[in-house]
């Protein structure tokens, strides 16, 4: 009996020690070194290394893989790639700086300054003078996911992660990098693993992998980085301006397409082909038209008035024309309007596909002469298919070349 408890307790030990070991390993920084013109490494006296490869003098990518994997592009199913061909650009000279206290990695326009015992950087903008970033605690590997923590500067801001609906300034929030499916208020549309700081740079997590920026919500004074990807790899960007730090992201990512003068204002979609109005019989319900009466609506026929493009059926004031005269009767800029956006809408009312394409050019037209240029959503396959009605038919070589189309949505078929 005895011999049992003693080995139990030797087991406890082990046990006992093996996370000892794994709670205080040594993470302090043991030294750094170049490897080649443009990159070095830190080592860490656990056996762990830090990649830092300049891009430019100003922008830098961190890699760290303490499973050993060396650096590399991030995985992408179906294939994709978040970089240019070439996104590099000269980089001056390199120097490195060893003291007691800290190692430092310096281009000609950053310092990177890892503090020896705590192993925490900070970044200097060797142009100003000014220290843009300071790691609050060391990176976080848990379960597939790394999380990174910055120190908040007084008075900064941040902004980014791509179409966040309804959020501007993230000070005080955190956002979701993931697609959540949702257009309306909170939702994520099109997420980018980036944003950029009033404090002097920007940050872009070079993955595919869903991640969380939190700037402050959960600490106050700390700004949270976190992909669901078992090794880090981002970039960060240093420069003084919005301007200079998109230009920065746009080295690496691509410049993005030059809209035409219209698309900077204000867009309409909805679907002005499909549903019924009906007078309400509650006069506090429904919606108040320019009549003076309130209806309600249907995506069923409800014995009401159906909605139209022209209003050629005596239905102006459900019809899209209506909606272009009430911008401009509002002194509300509008710079384009989809129609069909809606299931089952389409465009016209005709029995024939060329009926509707006539009606839809008939309403860009009028739109064109309001400074309104018009668009479609694909609902539906982009060329005639046999078989299908005339409502739902498409051919997009008459929409764009006869009836004037200039946006399209394609979040569905295409």
């Amino acid at each position: 009996m005895k011999r049992i408890l003693y080995t139990i307790c030797g087991l406890l030990v082990s046990v006992l020690q093996v996370s000892a070991a794994v709670v205080t390993a040594d993470d302090s920084v043991k030294d750094i070194r170049q490897i080649n013109a443009s990159a070095v490494e830190v080592l860490y006296r656990d056996g762990h290394r830090l990649t830092i490869d300049f891009y430019s003098d100003n922008i830098f990518r961190l890699f760290q893989d303490n499973h050993g994997g060396i650096v590399r592009d991030p995985a992408a199913d179906p294939p994709a790639k978040i970089l240019v061909d070439r996104p590099r650009k000269p980089v001056g000279t390199l120097s490195l700086t060893r003291n007691e206290r800290s190692l430092t990695v310096s281009s000609p326009c950053v310092c990177i300054d890892f503090d020896r015992k705590s192993a925490l950087f900070r970044i200097t903008d060797l142009r100003n003078g000014r220290t843009v970033v300071s790691q609050a605690s060391p990176v976080q590997f848990k379960r597939n996911r790394y999380t990174m923590a910055f120190c908040e500067q007084k008075d900064e801001y941040f902004y980014g992660g791509g179409v966040q609906n309804g959020r501007f300034s993230h000070k005080g929030q955190q956002v979701e990098i993931v697609n959540t499916n949702s257009w309306t208020d909170g939702g994520v549309a099109s997420p980018a693993p980036f944003y950029w700081s009033t404090g002097g740079y920007a940050l872009m997590g070079y993955t595919f992998a869903p991640g969380r920026y939190d700037f402050g919500a959960t600490q106050k004074g700390v700004v949270g980085i976190s992909h669901d990807s078992p090794y880090l790899d981002i970039f960060i960007f240093v420069d003084n301006d919005p301007a200079s730090l998109l230009a920065d992201y746009y080295q690496l990512t691509g410049r993005p397409v030059l809209l035409p003068k219209f698309a900077f204002y204000e867009g309409h979609l909805n679907a002005y082909n499909r549903d019924f109005w009906k007078t309400s019989d509650n006069p506090a319900k429904g919606i108040l038209m320019e009549d003076g009466k309130r209806y309600v609506e249907s995506q069923k026929d409800n014995g009401g008035i159906r909605e139209s493009l022209n209003g050629e059926r005596d239905n102006y004031q459900f019809s899209a024309r209506a909606v272009i005269d009430r911008y401009h009767k509002h002194d509300m800029p509008l710079g384009w309007l989809l129609p069909n956006d809606g299931y089952g809408a389409g465009y016209g009312q005709t029995e024939t596909l060329d009926g509707n394409i006539e009606n839809l050019k008939n309403l860009g037209r009028y739109a064109r002469k309001h400074g309104v240029e018009i668009g479609l959503w694909t609902q539906s396959k982009l060329h005639p298919v046999d078989g299908v009605s005339a409502l739902l038919q498409r051919d997009i070589v008459k929409e764009v070349r006869d009836a004037g189309v200039r946006v399209l949505k394609t979040d569905v078929a295409g």
